[in-house]
């Protein structure tokens, strides 16, 4: 992994997600007639700490540069009297609509899932960052054989392997006698891999175990949802298309929280 190119790419949607607000909080400081002069320095300084903070956290760049802006813009505000209320004018223009964003790996994702992703994240006016999306068969293999003994409970947590315990017997075996060449072959000669793990076929996603709790409860109204650990071994929401509810029905929206 190239750990350098993922730091320079954080700190670049960092940097982007700053300047915006700086930008926003100067126009809104202009029209309320107050000071705009140390506004940039004090958002960089208080931006560039916080998210120091979530990058230990391992928290996706873009979710966390969103919590942030928030956060920063609320304080900057309360700090140079800032008003946060529009200026009126005679005939204020319609304000375009977030239109939804889904970040992360989004390749190979059923497009019923992403639709609902972006309709949830149009709703609360945030961006949807996919953790953990597609996974082709080496992969998936490779996450099992690596994370068997710890999160997956020797293949217990996995739900396809225990209703089938005599494979599931097999691979541990197999996985105590560290013999991943055998491991690897028993699995792609036996097992279902669409039962196996639906990300395969990409119909189902990981978010992040500290997504807003608002979106997950809207997204759990609209596909199937579990917590807890995935086979990369990362706390996360699981989402997948099983009881997938597409088009979104207004009695289904009328459930999500106002933001």
């Amino acid at each position: 992994m190239d750990t350098a190119a993922d730091n320079s790419a954080a700190l670049a949607i960092r940097d982007s997600a700053c300047d915006d607000l700086i930008a926003r909080l100067e126009d809104e400081a202009a029209a309320s007639d107050a000071t705009t002069a140390e506004i940039a320095p004090f958002v960089k300084e208080l931006f560039a700490r916080y998210f120091d903070a979530s990058q230990k956290k391992n928290e996706p760049a873009e979710v966390a540069s969103a919590k942030i802006s928030k956060m920063v813009g609320k304080q900057a505000r309360k700090k140079f009297a800032i008003s946060s209320e529009p200026a009126p004018t005679p005939e204020p223009e319609a304000e375009t609509a977030f239109a939804g964003q889904v970040a992360g790996k989004t390749s190979g994702i059923d497009r019923k899932i992403l639709n609902i992703l972006t309709e949830v994240s149009a709703h609360f006016g945030e961006p949807i960052t996919i953790l953990s999306g597609q996974r082709s068969k080496p992969q998936q293999v490779q996450a099992l054989y690596t994370n068997w003994q710890s999160h997956l409970r020797r293949g217990k947590d996995n739900a396809y392997l225990a209703k089938n315990e005599k494979l599931r017997e097999q691979l541990d075996i197999l996985k105590q006698e560290k013999n991943k060449e055998k491991f690897v072959a028993l699995l792609n000669k036996s097992a279902d891999f669409s039962a196996l793990s639906r990300h395969i076929e990409g119909n189902e996603v990981d978010l992040a175990a500290n997504t807003d709790p608002d979106i997950v409860a809207a997204l759990a109204t609209c596909l199937n949802h579990s917590a807890g650990r995935n086979s990369e071994g990362a706390r996360c929401h699981h989402f997948d298309n099983s009881k997938a509810v597409w088009p979104i029905t207004e009695s289904t929206r009328a459930k999500w929280k106002t933001p």
